[in-house]
């Protein structure tokens, strides 16, 4: 069932390229461009800064990006008079959005993510009676700070008023370093609540932002989710769409025939992503030193900016260590030489990764993946099948993974020859596009 008619689409997310490119940011501009191909007209409205101090509260510019018409906004959050409540649900951005639907008339809007846009906007396009779809990229609508990991690094399954009280009050110094030094003391008056007198107000904010985002998500017709934790997690916790959907994401390039791994004696480790401790390199930088073997080496591909000191920590640690490189950032098109060249990815991340493409990428150029045994990282990969899982933030047992591999190269192969096909960007857009002609047109979703 294919759609019948072009269609007038509105994409909304929080940020898009080229000023923002992270993997959200992509993802809408993919689908854009892909709709726009099929003679859909589709327009794209986000968020470029809230922190603009060229205006006072907000303004807009109309530009278009790769083809794609684009509405900006800049907002000074400075001046908002409730910027706790603004975070998740932000009154400009929904009377900006009530003259836009008014000029534009999009015959559905498809939200991706939810962040910075806020329930406002939701609410604005069921004033409008559109149909709505979600991409959930992310825990946003139920973590403020979008992961479920504490500001201390440990994660968060709880997900509780009063974790969140912590989380928030953690960031300040006090509280942040009596943790540090008095856990066990920290542990018993946070479960007490007996901390500040803040910490209950706080808590009804958020038991607040839970209900308002409850409510807010409950009004979208089809809530789509890269892996089936993502959605699953929210379902458990009480947060659901009309219907709640699990779609993996397709690739944009999958290779024809996979390059040849090029020969080598030695036990080529890669890694690829951002430096940074929520990706979980320093466990890897860790579990490499362990092995204290001349039979390996590890690259990290990834940009060492963002997390400078972080870097160098780790740069001072691997200086003896000449087989452990950084390689910074690479060209997309580059992707299939660097993995003729690795013969297992390692992906570390200590946090509840959703739907890693990195992962999906390695498997398309039949490179063996070795991952946290958490989220969907642990989703994609099946342990001693197409590659291992070890256990989360544990460098020791990283470690005995990799010395597997070196007792035991065969395994490579095997897992290799394990690796199934991959779905393609255009199999998922079609599938999209199936999506977009349920809310349009099924009788559960009419208005």
């Amino acid at each position: 069932m294919s759609i019948q008619k072009p269609l007038n689409i509105l994409i909304a997310v929080h940020h898009f390229p080229p000023t923002f490119k992270g993997g959200a940011e992509w993802r809408a501009h993919r689908t854009a461009k892909w709709m726009q191909q099929q003679g859909h007209t589709v327009r794209v409205i986000c968020v470029d800064a809230v922190d603009d101090l060229d205006t006072e509260q907000l303004r807009y510019e109309d530009q278009i990006f790769d083809g794609i018409p684009v509405r900006r906004l800049y907002l000074n959050l400075q001046n908002a008079p409730e910027p706790a409540t603004w975070e998740y649900e932000n009154p400009w951005i929904g009377d900006h959005l009530n003259q836009y639907l008014k000029a534009n008339k999009p015959d559905l809007v498809h939200l991706i993510s939810g962040y910075l846009m806020t329930a406002a906007a939701i609410q604005q396009f069921k004033a409008h009676n559109l149909p709505m779809v979600a991409t959930l990229t992310d825990f946003w609508f139920l973590c403020p700070r979008h992961t479920l990991q504490r500001t201390s690094g440990d994660l968060c399954p709880e997900n509780s008023p009063l974790d969140c009280a912590r989380c928030h009050f953690e960031q300040q110094r006090r509280f942040r370093l009596s943790a540090q030094k008095m856990p066990r003391l920290s542990n018993v008056l946070w479960q007490g609540g007996q901390y500040v007198p803040q910490v209950n107000t706080y808590t009804e904010h958020i038991k607040q932002r839970q209900k308002r985002l409850q409510a807010a998500l409950s009004q979208i017709d089809i809530a789509i989710s890269p892996s089936k934790f993502l959605r699953d997690t929210y379902l458990r916790k009480g947060y659901q769409a009309k219907q709640m959907l699990f779609m993996r994401q397709g690739l944009k390039h999958i290779p024809t025939t996979p390059p040849e791994k090029t020969a080598s004696d030695t036990l080529r480790i890669g890694y690829i992503g951002g430096i940074a401790p929520h990706k979980g390199v320093q466990v890897l930088v860790e579990a490499f030193l362990k092995l204290q073997t001349d039979k390996a080496e590890l690259k990290l591909y990834g940009d060492t900016s963002k997390f400078a000191e972080f870097t160098e920590g780790l740069k001072e640690k691997s200086a003896d260590t000449p087989q452990l490189k950084f390689m910074g950032t690479f060209d997309n098109q580059q992707i299939s030489e660097i993995h003729a060249n690795l013969d297992v990815l390692v992906v570390p991340s200590v946090w509840y990764e959703n739907s890693p493409n990195v992962i999906l990428e390695s498997f398309a150029h039949r490179t063996p993946v070795i991952t946290s045994n958490l989220g969907g990282m642990a989703e994609l990969v099946q342990d001693d099948y197409t590659g291992l899982l070890f256990e989360p933030n544990n460098g020791a047992d990283l470690a005995q993974k990799l010395a597997l591999i070196l007792d035991t190269p065969s395994k490579l192969i095997t897992w290799q020859q394990n690796l199934k096909p991959l779905k393609s960007l255009e199999t998922e857009m079609n599938e999209l596009a199936q999506i977009y002609n349920i809310v349009l047109h099924a009788p559960n979703f009419r208005r």
